[in-house]
């Protein structure tokens, strides 16, 4: 049985999507929100060309297609970095 894809988004979801698409090792929910603080082009916000989020609730949403493009292109975002030991 395939796991139909959401059409939204919450950080915590999308956290758990990018490990399950095998787009990064791990990453956190905080860790999705960092991204989203300093990443100069992150595709959701309220700045001119970008993607609004959408508030269910207490929560931002992101457009699960918009999503993944943007963690599929380019290089590799979040999860934790090389073994250093």
């Amino acid at each position: 049985m395939t796991r139909k894809t959401p059409t939204f988004v919450t950080f915590t979801t999308g956290a758990q999507l990018l490990i399950n698409e095998g787009l990064v090792e791990s990453i956190t929910p905080d860790g999705l929100r960092y991204i989203a603080r300093k990443a100069k082009d992150w595709p959701f916000g309220d700045k001119p060309g970008r993607h609004p989020y959408v508030m269910v609730g207490n929560a931002r949403t992101m457009e699960t297609g918009v999503f993944l493009a943007y963690f599929k292109a380019g290089p590799p975002r979040g999860g934790r970095g090389p073994n250093k030991s």
